[in-house]
């Protein structure tokens, strides 16, 4: 995770099943599983920004006919 300001870190607590917690901490070391997960959020608000912009300009397109 690369630090572009200093950002306070805060602790979360997610709940997930059993199953998926030991995949998780096997695949990833720990240190590595906080930069996985901002990685995996800033990834979807990216894609969701995009497609509201996307929904937007479909929606102006359709009234500029």
């Amino acid at each position: 995770m690369p630090k572009k300001n200093k950002e306070t870190i805060e602790r979360m607590v997610i709940k997930i099943p059993k199953s998926v917690a030991d995949y998780f901490r096997t695949t990833f070391p720990r240190g590595k599983r906080s930069e996985f997960v901002v990685q995996c959020v800033m990834d979807y608000k990216h894609k969701s920004e995009i497609e509201e912009i996307e929904s937007k300009l479909r929606k102006a397109g359709k009234k500029r006919q």
